[in-house]
């Protein structure tokens, strides 16, 4: 049965090790030493290795902490903030990557919680359709789509940036392109 404070310790022990060592460092068996637990409280916490890395994405990456207050914070002007959310989203992705790449290659299992996996996405499409509910954009905005591409477009370019070292187009995208560009454009303003 998982326990919060072994499973905290867990999580800072991988991070530690994440941190010294890379992805490469974090096994399940470097992680239970350096935590002081046994491997057998790292597969009770997460399941397998997958699991205590999404754990760590979710729980101690700071560029992800940023992104979501990013995302539920609040702002003056709607260009301003969505530039601030994909220069953020790109950060975020240029940190999760590497960690995450070697699970894109194997098979994946069935996860219980798929709403549950990716936090920003979600966090965006929930802030999105309070802006639509609010009257902040168009009729016709949909908030779900709108999430996906502008994190698909901030995955994109930070998968250039890591695998090229640029990227066709880089973080300061101007808001009001973003938002002409999503569709949130109210329509006394298209006109």
């Amino acid at each position: 049965m998982p326990r919060p404070r072994v499973r905290n310790q867990i999580i800072i022990a991988a991070r530690s090790l994440l941190d010294t060592g890379g992805i490469k460092a974090i096994t399940t068996k470097a992680v239970a030493e350096h935590a002081g637990v046994t491997e057998a409280s790292v597969f009770n916490n997460f399941g397998d290795k997958s699991g205590l890395i999404q754990a760590i994405v979710r729980e101690a990456m700071p560029e992800q902490q940023a992104l979501t207050q990013c995302i539920e914070g609040d702002f003056e002007e709607i260009e301003s903030w969505l530039e601030e959310v994909f220069s953020r989203s790109i950060i975020y992705f240029r940190t999760i990557l590497p960690m995450t790449a070697p699970f894109l290659s194997s098979p994946q299992k069935k996860h219980d919680n798929p709403q549950g996996f990716y936090p920003p996405r979600l966090a965006l499409f929930r802030r999105f359709q309070t802006l639509k509910t609010e009257g902040q954009t168009s009729e016709r905005f949909n908030p779900k789509l709108a999430a996906m591409m502008l994190m698909g477009a901030a995955m994109h370019t930070a998968t250039t940036q890591l695998t090229l070292g640029s990227s066709d187009f880089d973080e300061s995208v101007a808001g009001s392109e973003l938002i002409h560009t999503l569709g949130m454009t109210l329509e006394a303003e298209e006109n």
